[in-house]
C-alpha cells in the first residue's frame, strides 16, 4: 500500500527542503524511543518518510511513483529498524541527516568538523579606527597583521626541496578513511579524508625543516585594504583569502576588518545625517543672518531665519554622509543655540531695557 510521507511528516507537497527538515527535527524529537511518551513504530516511520523526500533525487521518484518504488522502506537494506541496516553519510543525500543525528545523539557528525576536513584556513578578525572623513569618502589603508602563511621554505607544500613523494602509510594511498558507527538505526558509515596526507594519498619522505612539515608558518603581513564609502561604526567588511593560510596547499581563510569611528571637534555622525552645534548672538536670532559654516565637503552659507528659536534645527539636504547601499547623500542637521550677550555697553544695556518695556 502506497504510503503519504508528506503526511506522515506533516507537511504540503509543496514544503521546501528546510520546511521538510525542520518538520522531521520536531516530530523525530517528539517521538524517539528513548523520550518518554516516544513512540518507536512512529518514529521508525518518520525516519522512513524523511530518507525519502530529504533527498532530491529520491523525492522526484516518489512524486512520479509513489513509495512502491522504494521497497524495504526509503532505501534501506534488508533487516528493518535497528537490524544491521547501513546507511551511508558520505553521499550529498545524507547530509540532512548528518545534521539531525548531532542534533538528536550529539554524535561526531557536526558542520564544523566537516569544514576542519576541507582543509581551510582559520578566518581572522581585525579592528581598525579611522576618522570621520576617512569613512565618508572612502580610504586605501595600510594594515600589519600576524597569520599563518604558506612556508617560504617548501612554498607550503610540506616537503624539504627536492624530496621525493611516498605513499600515506595511513590511509595505504587512498586519501580517505571510513568510520563505521553502531546506532539504533543499525551501522552508520562515515568517510572523510585522510588527516595525514589531507586527501593526497601522498606526504614527503622529508619533512621541510622550516616548518616542521606543516607548509605554514605564522608571519607578519602587510598589505592595503579599502575602506568602503560609507562605512559606519561597527560594521564590519570581509577581505577575501587574508585569513590564515591552511596547510599543504588548502583554501586560505578570511579578514574580517571591524570598524570604530574616532570622534570629530565638529561634526556628530546619526546614520546617513551628519549633526552640527551653530551658535548665533541675539541680532541674528531676531533679524535673520546668512552665515559661513563647514561641512564635510565645502563651506557653505546657511540661512538663518527670522526670529529663530534656540535649539531649533535646521536642516541643509545632501551635506550629510554618503549611504552605504544606495546613491545620495543624507543630511546635514544644523543645531541653533543663541548666545545670551555678556560685558554689554552703557548704550546696549539701555537699548535692551527699553526692550524689556516692551515686553521683548
Amino acid at each position: 500500500m502506497s504510503k503519504d510521507y508528506y503526511k506522515v511528516l506533516g507537511v504540503e507537497k509543496s514544503a521546501s527542503e528546510d520546511e521538510i527538515k525542520k518538520a522531521y527535527r520536531q516530530m523525530a524529537h517528539k517521538h524517539h524511543p528513548d523520550k518518554g511518551g516516544g513512540n518507536e513504530a512512529k518514529f521508525k516511520e518518520l525516519n522512513e518518510a524523511y530518507q525519502v523526500l530529504g533527498d532530491k533525487q529520491k523525492r522526484s521518484q516518489y512524486d512520479q511513483f509513489g513509495s512502491a518504488g522504494f521497497s524495504g522502506g526509503a532505501g534501506q537494506q534488508q533487516g528493518g529498524f535497528g537490524g544491521g541496516v547501513q546507511w551511508d553519510f558520505s553521499r550529498g543525500g545524507s547530509e540532512g541527516f548528518a545534521d539531525i543525528f548531532e542534533d538528536l545523539f550529539g554524535g561526531g557528525f557536526s558542520q564544523k568538523q566537516s569544514q576542519q576536513k576541507q582543509n581551510i584556513g582559520a578566518d581572522l578578525k581585525v579592528h581598525i579606527t579611522i576618522s570621520l572623513e576617512e569613512s565618508a569618502f572612502g580610504e586605501t589603508k595600510e594594515i600589519l597583521i600576524s597569520r599563518m602563511m604558506h612556508c617560504d621554505g617548501c612554498n607550503g607544500s610540506g616537503a624539504e626541496p627536492k624530496t621525493e613523494l611516498i605513499k600515506c602509510h595511513s590511509c595505504g594511498g587512498k586519501g580517505s578513511h571510513e568510520k563505521f558507527y553502531k546506532t539504533m538505526f543499525g551501522v552508520i558509515k562515515q568517510q572523510g579524508i585522510c588527516d595525514d596526507c589531507l586527501g593526497k594519498g601522498s606526504v614527503p619522505k622529508t619533512k621541510c625543516r622550516k616548518c616542521q612539515g606543516n607548509g605554514i608558518q605564522r608571519r607578519n603581513d602587510s598589505f592595503k585594504i579599502k575602506i568602503p564609502q560609507g562605512i559606519d561604526e561597527g560594521d564590519v567588511f570581509k577581505i577575501s583569502r587574508k585569513g590564515d593560510d591552511a596547510s599543504h596547499g588548502g583554501s586560505s581563510g578570511n579578514l574580517f576588518v571591524a570598524i570604530s569611528i574616532s570622534s570629530h571637534k565638529l561634526f556628530k555622525r546619526s546614520g546617513d545625517d551628519i549633526k552640527i552645534d551653530l551658535s548665533i548672538n541675539f541680532t541674528q536670532a531676531v533679524f535673520g543672518d546668512k552665515i559661513d559654516i563647514d561641512t564635510l565637503y565645502k563651506k557653505i552659507k546657511l540661512k538663518i531665519p527670522e526670529g529663530v528659536q534656540s535649539g531649533k534645527v535646521i536642516k541643509v539636504s545632501g551635506y550629510g554622509m554618503p549611504k552605504k547601499h544606495g546613491f545620495g547623500k543624507g543630511d546635514l542637521l544644523v543645531k541653533v543655540s543663541i548666545k545670551t550677550p555678556e560685558n554689554i555697553t552703557k548704550q546696549q544695556k539701555k537699548i535692551l531695557e527699553e526692550l524689556k518695556k516692551e515686553g521683548i
